[in-house]
């Protein structure tokens, strides 16, 4: 059964906001299973959707596909999507599910209440 503890999720937050600490984030563990990292703002602008919307969940399994034309943008989603993931193996093999992680993890830029927004470096 997928599980990440409070103190994983909390030394995870650390490392995260350490290696980028222009950035705001919220990192969360839902359900005590899910790893949760919503980048909030940051000096760069990192929406890049067509759709002009200030939120867009990341596909880490397209991280570079998507961003191809933002390369500095996919290089911080990697950075953060690799401190994310740090530990986490396959757990088991499920004939209907497949592949079970140790946790899940969400990656988003933005939330639909609080969406991304461009701030200057201080």
């Amino acid at each position: 059964m997928p599980y990440i503890s409070k103190e994983e999720t909390k030394l995870k937050r650390n490392l995260i906001k350490k290696a980028f600490p222009d950035f705001k984030f919220s990192i969360v563990n839902n359900h005590s299973s899910v790893l949760s990292v919503t980048i909030l703002s940051g000096p760069i602008e990192m929406i890049t959707d067509q759709f002009d919307s200030r939120y867009e969940s990341v596909n880490h399994f397209y991280i570079n596909d998507h961003y191809k034309d933002h390369p500095e943008v996919s290089d911080i989603l990697i950075k953060i999507y690799t401190i994310m993931r740090a530990g986490n193996y396959i757990e088991s093999e499920d004939g209907d599910y497949g592949s079970i992680p140790s946790f899940y993890t969400h990656l988003n830029i933005g939330r639909w209440d609080k969406p991304y927004t461009v701030i200057s470096k201080k």
